[in-house]
């Protein structure tokens, strides 16, 4: 009898560990390898010429067979949530299928595919910091100045009288801002996570995400400097749970807000705001290059309708910085509004199990770090689709996973790499429970 005992024991330990290791991802793998096919195949001989495409040939066999790759490489060496895992493949294919759709040439899209090796390889840093950086407060701590460092480069490297983001050596360039995300999640994560006493406890952190948005303040870079100030007050508001701290800031920066939206124009750098401002409210009657992008971009979200104009046929290409800036119009003119719709919703589902990631962690800091990356990917999201739809003014930042760029795409790697890693470390914990739990059990008979 007890050996019998023994066995079912044995047996429930194993299901609860599939359990934990999130194993059951066929449906889904088999869902994003679909969407993968199906779309390259059309894409393939969907040429003027009626000859095949290449690219779309090679990618065909490409991205199904590196989604399956990585995810049983990953899953071998931690226990991921495969789920999340796949659903961030979704939306790296997503971007080159996009990008090979719209463009007549495929040069926009083979950099992009090339870019997803970085990306993984990205990933996998993230992982791993996630799980190293748990006792490591005074090295994050140290970590601001450099920080601070890196996001101003671009001062000294570009004069541009808009948004002085990019650093540019030759021909190599990247945007701090992008990479320093992941880097800011860690060091807030780090500093709000402490005990909090007095305000000597949090202050350091607050200073550091007010240092950064000063910096983009300067280089002209709003759209990031939202990014980073939200992503301050929500892991302060969660960390500490200051609120009414936090609320007041929130009023108190959107009082100056308004106010330096007004007098822009008196501002020596920052005229142009007025005129962006004018051009959001009434984009139809003016003929200023930043108003026919917003025209174009409205027009490109209409005209696909709801079931959207089909790959390759849409007109998604005639939008000004369609690649970066307006990728969710170019996805929602070619696959249709559901789909679009669809799309936001994955971010949700991100967000979502990250919060659910962050609830399950035994660690502050774990916690808050793993609610600190599902909050940025999922707010950047947010800022560039209403961008699209014209709800609020286009701020220009990238639509994470999607848009064009190693930056960008290396950047929410880090963020999802990290958020990976933290889950990886409760799978591990509630396995290790387990098996405490029924070695107890055993013994006992």
């Amino acid at each position: 009898m007890s050996r019998l005992r023994l066995k079912k024991q044995n047996a429930q330990a194993e299901s609860f560990k599939k359990l934990l290791y999130r194993t059951n991802e066929q449906p889904l793998l088999f869902l994003v390898c679909a969407f993968q096919i199906i779309c390259m195949a059309l894409l393939t001989f969907k040429t003027a010429d009626g000859k095949a495409d290449i690219f779309s040939l090679r990618m065909l066999f490409l991205l199904p067979f590196g989604t399956y790759a990585a995810l049983k490489l990953v899953s071998r060496m931690w226990p991921i949530d495969r789920a999340l895992f796949l659903l961030t493949a979704f939306l790296c294919s997503l971007s080159v299928i996009t990008l090979r759709a719209v463009f007549t040439t495929t040069s926009k899209a083979e950099t992009q595919a090339l870019y997803l090796p970085i990306g993984f390889a990205a990933m996998l840093i993230g992982i791993c910091v996630s799980r190293t950086f748990m006792s490591c407060s005074g090295f994050l701590r140290a970590a601001m100045l450099p920080c601070l460092a890196l996001m101003a480069l671009p001062l000294a490297f570009t004069t541009a009288s808009a948004a002085r983001s990019w650093v540019k050596l030759g021909t190599f360039q990247f945007q701090p801002s992008e990479l320093l995300k992941p880097a800011t999640a860690l060091i807030l994560a780090s500093e709000f996570s402490r005990p909090a006493k007095n305000v000597k406890a949090w202050l350091p952190g607050a200073l550091f995400g007010a240092a950064l948005c000063a910096v983009l303040l300067v280089q002209r870079d709003l759209g990031a400097l939202f990014l980073f100030f939200i992503l301050t007050i929500a892991m302060f508001t969660a960390g500490t749970g200051h609120r009414k701290t936090a609320l007041c800031v929130i009023l108190l920066a959107g009082i100056l807000s308004a106010v330096f939206v007004t007098y822009a124009d008196r501002i020596q750098g920052f005229s142009y705001l007025s005129a962006r401002m004018a051009i959001w409210r009434d984009p139809w009657n003016t003929d200023i290059e930043s108003a026919r992008q917003i025209r174009q971009g409205l027009i490109s979200i209409a005209s696909g309708g709801l079931f959207g104009s089909g790959l390759g046929l849409s007109s998604a290409r005639k939008v000004a910085v369609v690649g970066s800036d307006y990728i969710f119009a170019a996805v929602s003119e070619e696959f249709g509004m559901i789909f679009a719709l669809g799309v936001i919703a994955v971010y949700f589902v991100i967000l979502l199990r990250g919060r659910m990631t962050a609830l399950s962690c035994r660690n502050r800091f774990q916690a808050l770090l793993a609610f600190g990356c599902a909050f940025e990917l999922t707010s950047q999201m947010l800022l560039i689709v209403m961008g699209n739809l014209h709800i609020i003014p286009l701020t220009g930042v990238t639509l994470p996973f999607v848009s064009e760029g190693g930056s960008s795409l290396a950047g929410s790697m880090l963020l999802m790499g990290m958020l990976l890693g933290v889950g990886s470390i409760n799978a591990q914990d509630e396995y290790d429970d387990l098996m405490r739990v029924s070695a107890g059990r055993r013994a006992k008979t």
